[in-house]
């Protein structure tokens, strides 16, 4: 067994069908299932099932967590390697929620590039769990996501904290509060009291968010429950749709630095904080403390603390 053979065993997995496998791995057919065939009869197990479609048997699916592992390390060495040699070439492999990444990428990818114009950054967008198994195992170099990390042996750095808001449509507070709004707005910005909104309907995130389930808490603890008219699964949906005045939402910090032409959404609402350190979040990037760490990534690092200060800061002079 070699890594050639390793990676044209994950390839194989990936795309769960001889030709297309091949096709990427720039081999015939032929060649790689005789890959896969000596493959089997080194381990002395089965690794696929052929027919009726190919499939991975228990043995397969055991196997290529390992192999995953594998290439992993693989990738560590040669990063390694190449900053022994003073490379600026290689690749970086980075997870990021995909509403994270809107918010806070496009502040710190452009100057990597221009530092590191000849590394390869591959973004891998999916939610916490699957990234932690992805860093654990060495798929990953980076993740940037929040508090708390489930897995061991991660060292991280914080990025920001990050409070909710509770966005409220203009037309929604001049309707049900008439005269009374601008009061109504000047109490809240001070010191929210969510009893005078529980009654009006409600935008939210489906359950399985963190920030739903962080809202969810706190309402708890207050004891009210919001009266939701609709559960999206997308933040953007969520505001688009109170901006037209069709419910109250809650809105992270962080993706209100991002809003674009913020101008045009303060016009249209209202933004209350929730001062309660429990809906409070921290944004880290983590790695794996025993896993090497390339130059090019502790860069990036402290591109991502650098950019995320300039974010605050120009959010809060707007």
């Amino acid at each position: 067994m070699n890594l050639n053979t390793i990676h044209y065993f994950i390839t194989t997995v990936e795309e769960m069908n001889i030709t297309r496998a091949a096709r990427r791995l720039f081999v015939s057919q032929q060649a790689l299932s005789n890959h896969m065939a000596r493959l089997e009869e080194e381990l002395g197990v089965k690794l696929f099932e052929r027919t009726p479609a190919l499939s991975l048997t228990y043995a397969g699916k055991r196997f290529y967590e390992y192999a995953q592992q594998m290439a992993g390390i693989e990738r560590q060495i040669l990063q390694m390697a190449g900053d022994v040699k003073e490379s600026r070439a290689g690749e970086i492999r980075i997870g990021v929620s995909h509403t994270c990444g809107r918010a806070i990428l496009p502040s710190i990818l452009p100057r990597f590039r221009e530092e590191y114009p000849l590394m390869e950054v591959r973004l891998v967008e999916e939610n916490s769990t699957e990234m932690e198994g992805a860093l654990k195992r060495g798929a990953l170099d980076l993740m940037i996501d929040f508090l708390p990390i489930s897995i061991e042996g991660v060292t991280y750095t914080e990025l920001a904290k990050e409070r909710l808001f509770l966005v409220v449509p203009k037309k929604l507070l001049r309707e049900t509060f008439g005269d009374r709004a601008d009061r109504v707005v000047s109490r809240c910005r001070e010191h929210l009291d969510m009893g005078l909104f529980t009654d009006l309907p409600f935008i939210l995130l489906t359950r399985e968010n963190r920030v739903r389930a962080m809202f969810d808490r706190y309402m708890e603890r207050m004891g009210y429950s919001p009266n939701i008219v609709l559960e999206t699964e997308n933040t953007g949906t969520a505001l688009a749709l109170a901006s037209r005045g069709m419910g109250i939402t809650v809105y992270p910090e962080l993706f209100m630095w991002a809003i674009p032409d913020r101008s045009s959404r303060n016009a249209e609402l209202e933004f209350f904080p929730i001062r309660d350190r429990r809906t409070t979040g921290t944004l880290v990037i983590a790695n794996m403390r025993e896993h090497y760490l390339p130059r090019a990534a502790s860069r990036f690092i402290e591109l991502c603390r650098e950019g995320l200060e300039e974010i605050k800061a120009h959010a809060g002079a707007e």
